[in-house]
Formats: structure tokens, sequence, C-alpha cells
């Protein structure tokens, strides 16, 4: 029993310098990576409102559909999981949706939705940032463990407790897998959405402006600044979530 306490002990004292490091690590390279978007600002012609301004508007715009997308992605995978006669139908003709391009569907809802170029984007962009994260909850559904579900079944948690204390904890690790995903395929969309839609603001517009002006080095830095941006993002946020989520245990 001493010894497995103190094997236990230490396994806990290197997770924890384990952490440490790797948080340090990711400090690091956020720190270094705002100098160095300062560095780009000072020696570029762009603009810091523009930029800044038309990020955090691109950003809201991706949180946005992503919550649309995700919320969706969990109520469908669940639906169609709970019968193997609808999945049967679905999950084949989900899988053709998928490769389906999502800018095809600009010209049906320009035509309805003209005077909406934000419900335009949105819709548009939760549709592309949909796929992976219901394919990857499908995914989580078929391997998740039957022993949590017999025990749910014979303590008698149904409905919202089940939904909230067992299904999407036991999720989790897939929802933020394919998260990561669609949140990446998010913003390759958006760039091209904001030019396609003509809105007054966001990054995509504003590197559109950068464009067809003949501005190719500000257009160069402005991409690179907003591949730091978004950099820094994954390392705040996505990156610890996948980090907690896969290291998380229902046995403990």
């Amino acid at each position: 029993m001493r010894y497995s306490h103190l094997l236990q002990k230490s396994r806990k004292q290197h997770i924890l310098k384990y952490h440490f490091a790797s948080g340090v690590i990711s400090w690091v390279w956020i720190i270094v990576s705002f100098l160095l978007i300062g560095f780009l600002f000072s020696f570029s012609s762009l603009d810091l409102k523009q930029v800044l301004s038309g990020f955090v508007v691109s950003l809201v715009r991706t949180t946005i559909s992503y919550l649309i997308a995700v919320i969706l992605a969990v109520i469908i995978a669940l639906a169609i999981t709970a019968n193997r006669w609808i999945e049967a139908i679905l999950l084949p003709i989900f899988d053709v949706l998928q490769s389906f391009p999502s800018f095809a569907l600009f010209p049906v809802l320009v035509v309805a939705l003209k005077n909406s170029p934000e419900m335009i984007i949105i819709l548009v962009l939760s549709v592309t940032m949909i796929w992976p994260i219901l394919f990857s909850i499908i995914g989580g559904i078929k391997n998740r463990r039957q022993d949590f579900e017999d025990a749910a079944e014979i303590f008698g948690v149904h409905g919202w407790k089940r939904f909230l204390y067992l299904e999407i904890p036991e999720l989790m690790p897939s929802i933020a897998t394919g998260s990561i995903v669609g949140w990446g395929e998010g913003w390759e969309f958006i760039i091209g959405a904001e030019l396609l839609v003509k809105t007054n603001i966001g990054i995509g517009t504003y590197l559109g402006f950068l464009g067809n002006n003949q501005e190719n080095v500000a257009l160069a830095f402005g991409i690179i600044i907003l591949l730091m941006l978004l950099y820094i993002i994954n390392r705040l946020i996505w990156l610890p979530l996948l980090t907690k989520v896969t290291s998380y245990s229902m046995e403990d």
C-alpha cells in the first residue's frame, strides 16, 4: 500500500510538471505571436482598426455559426442513432450531403435573403461546420461504454438527467475533436463568404479590399496576421479543451 501511494503521488507530480511545462510553452508562443503581430503592423500599411474590428466581427459570425452547428449536430446524432432503421436511411444521405459544396447554396440564399447578408453567411457557415462535428459525435456514440448505459438503466436515469450527466460528458471528446475540424473549415469558408455577400465589415472584406487595390504586400501581411490570431485562439481555447476532454475519465 505504501509503495502504491508513493507511485500514485509520483504520477500526479509528473502530470502536474507536464501540464505546467506545456502551459509555459503555450504562453511563450502566444506572447511571441503578439510581438510578431505588432512588428508586422509597424512595418506595413495595414489599418490596425480595420484588421482588428474586421477580425472581431468575423469571429462573432463564426462563433454564432459554430454554436448553431454543434447544437444541431448533437440533436441530429442522438436522434438518428436512437433507431437503427433511421440511421441506415439517413446516414448515407448525410454522407453524400457533406460532400456538397456549401458555396453552391449562395445563389439560392442571396435571392431568398437578399436583405440579410448576416443571415446568409451564418446559415451557410453553419452548414459548412456541422458535418465534421456530426460525424465525430456519431463515431463517439458508436464507441460509448455499455456498462455506463446499463448502469443508467438500472438506476433509472432518463430524460434530461441522462442527457446532461451521461451522454454529454461521454461525448465531449468527440464534440471537441469535431469542433476543432469544423472551426478550421469555418475560417477557411468565411473569408470567401464575406467577399461574395459584400458585407460592410469583416476580415474577409478587408483582405478583399487590399487585393482589389493591388496592395499585395499589405495583403500578405494581413493573411499572416490572421493566421497568427487564429493560432492564438487555438492555443488559448481549443488545445486546452482537447487536452482536458481526452484526459477526462468517467471512471474517476
